[in-house]
């Protein structure tokens, strides 16, 4: 059973946040797969359908908080949070801060504005659980989307090397944190 947290106010209506249950896991993986898939079909080779196995997900539990955002009974996107990540942020990385990962929205949902509305409220959410601010990683490779995040407030901290990919690391802004 999914655990209410908030609601979120959106040009695009209100959105119901909850904390995703073992019972989600599903919903989450194809809501991943889903991304993936739209993702390699445009060119943008940052996530892999094949990454999100039933078991890669379960660790998620584990390790983050999965949140999903509902319109009308239906998920229309998910984000995680998680108090450290060593595994992109290294030496850099400093337990206390949320570090957002898997930011997606559904394919009805998009070009609408949310993306910007889901970094936002992440950011009120991060403050909530009395984190220090909130850090985010991005292929950098996905140009549209390192835009996105800087013109949001994100400031560049460096890059990092996983895998074999480039990525650049953010972090908001302490000012826009402050006011969120």
């Amino acid at each position: 059973m999914n655990k209410l947290i908030d609601t979120l106010e959106t040009a695009q209506g209100t959105f119901t946040v909850t904390l995703a249950g073992e019972d989600d896991l599903e919903e989450v993986r194809r809501m991943l797969v889903e991304a993936a898939n739209w993702m390699q079909e445009n060119g943008i080779k940052q996530w892999n359908p094949q990454q999100f196995s039933p078991e890669v997900i379960r660790s998620f539990y584990e390790e983050r908080e999965i949140y999903l955002l509902h319109s009308s009974g239906e998920v229309a996107a998910m984000f995680t949070l998680q108090d450290s990540d060593p595994e992109y942020w290294g030496e850099r990385n400093i337990p206390g801060y949320s570090y957002l990962h898997r930011l997606t929205i559904r394919l009805p949902f998009r070009g609408l504005g949310l993306g910007a509305d889901i970094l936002r409220y992440a950011a009120k959410r991060s403050k909530a659980l009395q984190r220090t601010g909130l850090r985010l990683d991005c292929w950098n490779q996905n140009l549209k989307l390192n835009r996105l995040y800087q013109n949001l407030g994100f400031q560049p901290q460096g890059t990092g090397s996983l895998n074999g990919r480039e990525f650049n690391l953010y972090q908001l802004d302490p000012q826009v944190y402050l006011q969120s």
